[in-house]
């Protein structure tokens, strides 16, 4: 039996790519065409602002305009270059305290913010981020999933002859 899917977030982390905008959009219409009473909220500045529970809550009017954000670059929410297993990096810019574990401090925030879902869009190093912090919500039973979208502007994603963003 699967898990009933209450809340989505989103992220976007890495360089920016003219597929971002588009990305969250089609998100967006996506789930708000199959499941229009899932919540969906965004984090504001990637990883950076999961670590410090930023986020913005999709309202109804973005929901119904979600595809206009296919005409635009860049990312609506944000991007920043964090990564949750390089601790020293997040103590150093004051995203956890000495002692913390960046990975356990964006789990709680997304139990605290009743996340189901988590959405990453990003490059190699936010799809890195993704799959250990899946691996770390696994290990730790949080019972979260979260869905690694690949962009690049390099179209360097092997085994895929194209990504988002190339």
């Amino acid at each position: 039996m699967s898990k009933q899917v209450n809340k989505v977030g989103i992220l976007t982390a890495g360089g920016l790519a003219p597929c971002l905008s588009s990305a969250i959009g089609y998100l967006i219409a996506e789930y708000s065409r199959v499941a229009p009473d899932i919540k969906i909220i965004g984090y504001v500045n990637g990883y950076m602002g999961l670590l410090k529970g930023n986020s913005i809550r999709v309202t109804p009017e973005v929901r119904k305009n979600a595809l206009f954000l296919t005409g635009h670059g860049g990312s609506p929410i944000g991007n920043s270059r964090v990564k949750l297993t390089n601790v020293k990096d997040c103590v150093k810019r004051g995203l956890v305290k000495e002692g913390e574990d960046p990975q356990k401090i964006a789990a709680d925030q997304l139990v605290k913010d009743g996340v189901d879902v988590l959405h990453t869009i990003g490059g190699d190093d936010t799809n890195t981020a993704a799959a250990d912090l899946a691996a770390y919500l696994a290990a730790n039973n949080y019972g979260l999933t979260v869905v690694g979208l690949p962009k690049t502007i390099d179209n360097d994603v092997y085994p895929i002859r194209q990504s988002l963003g190339a």
